[in-house]
């Protein structure tokens, strides 16, 4: 099951980190997001969360900024 949102299909993946960017509004990299929804439970791996975070950027629902001490791209939703 999935839902449309920008004429792209949003899986449960991408359902699941739009959530979570939308509810901690400061940029935050890809391991965070990982790491803070596996710890919810969610069973997805750190690969699936680039690729839907690479898709959701694509969609213009996330925005990807370059992380200035580390050097990580950060992301952020997109608010409209």
């Amino acid at each position: 099951m999935y839902h449309q949102i920008n004429e792209i299909k949003l899986r449960p993946i991408s359902e699941v980190i739009l959530k979570y960017l939308m509810d901690n509004r400061n940029p935050v990299d890809a391991e965070r997001i990982w790491l803070d929804i596996k710890a919810d439970g969610a069973p997805f791996s750190i690969g699936s969360v680039y690729g839907h975070l690479n898709k959701l950027v694509y969609a213009g629902l996330v925005v990807k900024v370059q992380g200035a001490s580390n050097k990580k791209a950060l992301y952020q939703y997109a608010s409209h």
